[in-house]
């Protein structure tokens, strides 16, 4: 059989002997074709290299079987275990992604929200930029159903996210739980809700054992070096660190070594979990997001919205807005003071995990300083 350039469904069927309708119904999972022809249809499909035209199909019924993903970036592991997830899920429903990223821009942001909707993606996930816009939203997608991941944005859209406020307190407390008294907290100067929620579980958290909340706002590399230099000055049993993000993790430990400040002479809890922390000396404590189920939770919202928004007109009807909100995990490692189960140590990044009861050296755990 020679095929042409764009072997179409009637080239199939022909090849196929069969009647283009059969071809159709086969091709779009029908099960009223046998087994035997069946098996022609395939035969002939590979022959001729025939692709159905996915453009046509979506003209057909309305519908581009697409989801949009608009993230600020992919650069670290909670993002990356979350993108995986969403392909997974959307294309065991018979969804493809489309991804865009705004790379922390609002402007950039409303313009990657144009192209999804251009693209008529059927639903969108957003991981939102900072200040961003509610209305203008809602305004570049129209009816296109969205749902916020990671951070919320408002109450008339729906989201899934971390218990941000839970899990900086329960760092906080954790580190309190050893006899540390000068707990610094480090923050990102971006305005996002998540980081505002961990600052105040931090807060009330210090509140509440009857300590002084220290905020740094890390803004760049050498004012955080300084700042670091004088609040961990002098060094002492004392002394600890929350990291409230990724990023600020990452900008804590570089810092730090700049300053030639050893790890083992303060305690350190990151929240989200790095790639790499049970590799740093002393492997490093962190509150863990549940990326996969968060992920997950986001597609399930995203594929209920879309199917109620393609009723809705017929219907009439208005689905309740839903905010989803899953507590972390504390994966204990040695920065923190605690001496946790090899188990624990070797947690992966982004799973959930059980974060209870920590084995302490003795009442109060202090670190040996390194010889």
């Amino acid at each position: 059989m020679q095929a042409k350039n764009r072997p179409t469904i009637i080239d199939v069927a022909r090849a196929a002997d069969v009647g283009p309708s059969t071809v159709s119904r086969h091709v779009r999972g029908g099960k009223s074709v046998s087994p035997k022809v069946a098996k022609r249809i395939e035969i002939a499909i590979a022959a001729l290299g025939y692709q159905p035209n996915a453009v046509a199909r979506s003209l057909r019924i309305g519908r581009t079987q697409t989801l949009g993903l608009l993230f600020p970036h992919v650069n670290n592991v909670f993002y990356s275990h979350a993108l995986r997830t969403i392909q997974t899920e959307a294309r065991l429903s018979g969804f493809t992604v489309m991804l865009l990223t705004h790379q922390e821009d609002a402007k950039l942001q409303q313009e990657q929200l144009a192209s999804l909707k251009r693209a008529q993606v059927e639903g969108v996930i957003l991981l939102p930029a900072a200040e961003t816009n509610v209305a203008q939203v809602l305004d570049l997608l129209g009816n296109t159903p969205v749902v916020t991941f990671d951070r919320a944005l408002g109450k008339t859209i729906d989201s899934v996210v971390l218990d941000n406020y839970k899990a900086a307190r329960e760092a906080t407390e954790h580190l309190l739980s050893h006899g540390y008294s000068k707990i610094l907290a480090v923050n990102s100067d971006y305005k996002l809700q998540p980081l505002q929620d961990r600052l105040q579980g931090y807060v009330e958290a210090m509140y509440s054992a009857g300590k002084r909340a220290q905020i740094i706002i890390s803004k760049d590399a050498r004012q955080l070096r300084e700042e670091l230099r004088s609040h961990l000055h002098p060094p002492g049993p004392s002394n600890a660190i929350l990291s409230l993000s990724y990023s600020v993790t990452l900008a804590i430990l570089s810092a730090l070594q700049g300053i030639h400040f050893d790890l083992h002479d303060v305690g350190l809890i990151g929240i989200d979990d790095l790639e790499f922390s049970s590799f740093i000396d002393p492997p490093l404590t962190t509150l863990a997001q549940p990326a996969e189920e968060l992920a997950r939770r986001a597609v399930q919202q995203l594929l209920r919205r879309t199917a109620h928004s393609a009723s809705q007109a017929a219907a009439g009807s208005v689905e309740k807005v839903a905010h989803v909100m899953l507590p972390g995990t504390l994966i204990l490692r040695a920065s923190c003071g605690c001496r946790p189960a090899r188990a624990k140590e070797q947690a992966p990044p982004g799973r959930s995990e059980s974060g209870r009861g920590p084995e302490t050296r003795g009442k109060r755990a202090r670190r040996r300083p390194r010889r």
